[in-house]
């Protein structure tokens, strides 16, 4: 059959509206690649060929928690809390980034990273009660940072609020941030289209938000030792000569994992490469949207893990708090009194136990019961234990039951061996 000039010529026009048709709306949908587990957390975008990974806000919050406690050293009894309420604001535009000091790097000051603030993140957490202290994270916080400033950074009974301050934050922001809302909302979250104007989506957001709460350089396996991940130095994986705060830098979390896996006389585990390689196996396979379940089962690793981190730094400081109380016993004094020479590293170590052991409040996937946790907390107290009436009696039963009863409880409540527990 012959076709006329006029039909081929429609036949022809329309071949290539359905050609373009079909073009066009490929250009509309993610094209969606396979990608293997990377050694860093690094994700390029399936919407476009940048990086999707982005958690500016958790650096900077980070960074604030670190550095506060340094300010409330230099504005210990200074009269003038306006630093440290600033820092809690991050209201400053050209205030520096006290983790900068004698480094070089690419941001300077927290706005070169995010004007993202503390005080939010707090009053998210207000209906959670401290026990013993009967308040919530923020008005204790607030509270100790104005006493600081007012009459120093050990109370009159003994506790340091420095590092209550720090401790405190690290669980009521970073831990809680990380685990109970960005993972909490995951299964919920949608993974097919790019929120709008970014490129990304956001089951990934949540995903690299929680892993920006944990404090790791991108490459915290391949770049790090344990030894390094805990102090240093930061490594220039790009080698600008800088060091990055968004993906060079460990911090908080991350190096509390490294510090715990630093124990020769414990058992076999590493909490530091399980915690990263679960970010991310779980956040290839969000990439890859393979099933939630599995995705999931990743969040799983990340949650029990962190939280074993958190109840093992807490048991780390018992057994420092133990030793300083055996120590003080032995030395004999009984009169030593909260703020001297002889009680210094008990007060600095208590003050690291009771805020870490608050941190693990926060974290609605928690394995370990209230009753047990509520009982960790009326056994430390809410202040050191000194000697009274010229004795050491109530320092000893002190010393026995963090020794013997709170120990017992982590290990039943984590499955932590007894070498763990006796040697962090």
């Amino acid at each position: 059959m012959k076709l006329n000039k006029k039909t081929m010529m429609l036949f022809s026009s329309l071949s290539l509206f359905i050609f373009t048709a079909c073009e066009d709306s490929k250009d509309d949908e993610a094209v969606v690649k396979t990608i293997e587990v990377p050694a860093t957390f690094s994700f390029q975008s399936r919407f476009d060929d940048q990086s999707s990974v982005s958690y500016s806000g958790q650096v900077v919050r980070n960074l604030l928690i670190n550095d506060l406690k340094t300010q409330m050293g230099t504005d210990a009894g200074s009269k003038n809390p306006a630093t440290l309420l600033s820092m809690m604001a991050n209201d400053d535009a050209n205030r520096a980034i006290l983790s900068a000091s004698g480094k070089s790097t690419v941001q300077t000051k927290y706005h070169d990273i995010s004007t993202s603030h503390l005080n939010d993140r707090l009053d998210a957490v207000s209906d959670i009660i401290i026990p013993g202290y009967d308040t919530d994270a923020k008005t204790l916080v607030v509270g100790m940072l104005n006493e600081a400033a007012a009459t120093g950074k050990t109370r009159a009974s003994g506790i340091r609020l420095d590092q209550m301050v720090q401790k405190t934050l690290w669980g009521a922001i970073s831990y809680w941030q990380a685990t109970t809302k960005y993972m909490g909302k995951l299964p919920n979250e949608d993974n097919t289209v790019a929120v709008a104007g970014k490129n990304y989506t956001k089951m990934e957001h949540y995903w690299d938000e929680s892993f920006g709460y944990f404090g790791a350089a991108l490459d915290y396996n391949t770049g790090y030792t344990d030894a390094t991940r805990k102090s240093g130095p930061n490594v220039d994986s790009n080698s600008d000569g800088k060091i990055d705060f968004k993906k060079e830098f460990n911090v908080g979390w991350a190096v509390t994992a490294a510090k715990r896996d630093l124990c020769s006389a414990c058992g076999d585990y590493d909490y530091t490469k399980t915690i990263f390689d679960a970010y991310l196996k779980g956040r290839t396979m969000i990439t890859n949207q393979e099933p939630l379940a599995g995705i999931l089962e990743q969040r799983d690793i990340i949650m029990v893990t962190w939280e074993k981190v958190v109840a093992a730094v807490t048991q780390h400081y018992i057994n420092d708090v133990a030793a300083d109380i055996a120590g003080i016993i032995a030395a004999g004094d009984t009169t030593a009194m909260p703020g001297s020479d002889a009680t210094a590293d008990y007060e600095n170590h208590w003050g690291e136990m009771r805020g870490y052991a608050n941190g693990l409040l926060y974290n609605d996937f928690k394995v370990i019961d209230d009753a047990n946790l509520n009982r960790i907390y009326a056994v430390m107290g809410t202040a050191p234990v000194y000697p009274s009436n010229g004795n050491f009696d109530d320092m000893q039963a002190y010393h026995d039951s963090l020794v013997g009863e709170v120990r017992a409880i982590f290990q039943a409540s984590y499955g932590f061996s007894a070498a763990n527990v006796a040697n962090w």
